[in-house]
């Protein structure tokens, strides 16, 4: 909630939602109906800084009036109304264009219970809901999206973190193999870029203390070694997904983003899991820890410096198309496409550096040699030469623009040529 927070500015947030899971529930190892509150009480007071670097952030008032109770009696429960369940009855129903993304950090039974009621009380409006509503759900926390949501709501796209979103969790050291990954999230990295110095909201990220042994469960301590402070964000992935940094994730779940690459469940119309990336699991997320770490250490900057003081993303320009969306291009097989990044400017007037890739298992494609070559790929201007048996299909190029303030601040663009002959 902290890093969500400090990236508020990036979406219309339309309720904070307390909810239950198979592991917390009312009267079991249960925190409360007050913690967001709190946690908006701090963000407040480093609100005033935050606008200074983006006017979008929503006030600590408007996102007070956010905050619902879900259905946190037990676990699954979906039996009644809540405000929390209205509340996304009301939002799924309003005139407002979608999607509308429900982010279940815990359980789907407020979700459930929420479709339920719009099954029961508005059925013709289902199939309008199910065009709106996305879901992304982190581990399946209890048995409401294979007994209701899915049966009943097939239309409605589900993306399910059964096991990506552990980049993010209390496993991290042995999922992410690289250790210029691995360092953005140990002590040192903390301490420096989030825990000092940053003001009141990042001083309260939870870390842990090895020396304390009350400070960490005996079921966690097996992930841990001594001088490593993360603890766990294992919800993260699921707003990383929506976070708008040029990689055009959400027009499909098979293209990939910070929040993960998915693929269609076998046997399932809808439901999407986690795909790999070069056969591992885990590499659609660890792939961009570094990119993603420096961009959180930037909001951490922005809670306490001013605008001049502190970095802000570059904006990635592609054959003179700016904004976010992905940039489409027809091809044949056996032709030379040009893809030029040199509109690209930066708000700080950092310096640049470039790189343009083939993103192949975002193209659905498994093994064998690269099917595209990228020439000039540090430079501004690269080619794309496509062979002239190129089967026909799209191919996904990824320009990648990092610039030289501190932290170092990354965005990107994705090009997705569609060669036919």
């Amino acid at each position: 909630m902290i890093r969500f927070l400090m990236y508020a500015n990036e979406w219309d947030i339309e309720g904070l939602i307390y909810c239950s899971s198979r592991f917390h529930w009312d009267g079991h190892d249960w925190a409360g109906t007050d913690w967001i509150e709190g946690q908006i009480d701090t963000y407040a007071q480093v609100y005033e800084n935050l606008v200074e670097h983006d006017s979008e952030y929503p006030s600590p008032d408007e996102l007070r009036d956010l905050v619902y109770v879900g259905n946190i009696d037990d676990v699954g429960a979906m039996d009644e109304d809540t405000p929390g369940s209205d509340r996304i009855v009301d939002v799924l129903l309003d005139d407002k264009p979608g999607p509308v993304y429900l982010q279940a950090w815990g359980g789907t039974n407020t979700i459930a219970r929420a479709l339920w009621k719009i099954e029961n009380e508005h059925p013709e409006r289902m199939e309008e809901v199910a065009d709106k509503a996305v879901i992304y759900i982190i581990l399946n926390q209890d048995r409401t999206l294979r007994e209701y949501i899915q049966p009943n709501w097939p239309d409605l796209q589900v993306l399910n973190s059964f096991k990506q979103f552990g980049v993010f969790a209390y496993d991290w050291k042995n999922l992410i193999p690289e250790e210029e990954h691995r360092r953005f999230f140990e002590s040192e990295w903390l301490e420096e870029h989030i825990l000092t110095g940053h003001g009141p909201l990042a001083s309260e990220y939870p870390t842990v203390d090895l020396d304390r042994e009350e400070d960490l469960w005996d079921s966690v301590r097996v992930y841990w070694e001594e001088g490593q402070y993360f603890l766990s964000e294992g919800d993260t992935p699921s707003y990383l997904h929506q976070i708008p940094v040029g990689l055009g994730s959400l027009e499909h779940p098979s293209y990939g983003g910070w929040g993960g690459r998915f693929e269609r469940e076998p046997g399932s119309k809808n439901v999407w899991i986690g795909a790999e990336d070069d056969g591992d699991l885990y590499k659609p997320i660890w792939r961009w820890i570094s990119d993603m770490q420096r961009d959180w250490a930037a909001r951490a900057d922005w809670c306490v410096q001013s605008y001049e003081e502190a970095n802000h993303p570059p904006d990635v320009v592609v054959n003179g198309e700016s904004g976010l969306d992905i940039v489409r291009t027809d091809a044949r097989p056996g032709e030379t496409v040009e893809v030029d990044g040199s509109g690209t400017t930066d708000p700080d007037g950092d310096g640049l550096e470039y790189q343009w890739w083939n993103y192949r298992e975002a193209e659905q494609v498994r093994g064998g040699p690269p099917a595209i070559e990228i020439h000039d790929s540090r430079s501004e201007r690269a080619t794309v030469e496509i062979p002239a048996d190129a089967e026909e299909r799209e191919y996904h190029v990824v320009l990648t623009v990092t610039d030289d303030g501190e932290p170092n601040l990354t965005r990107y663009r994705r090009v997705i040529l569609n060669v036919q002959s």
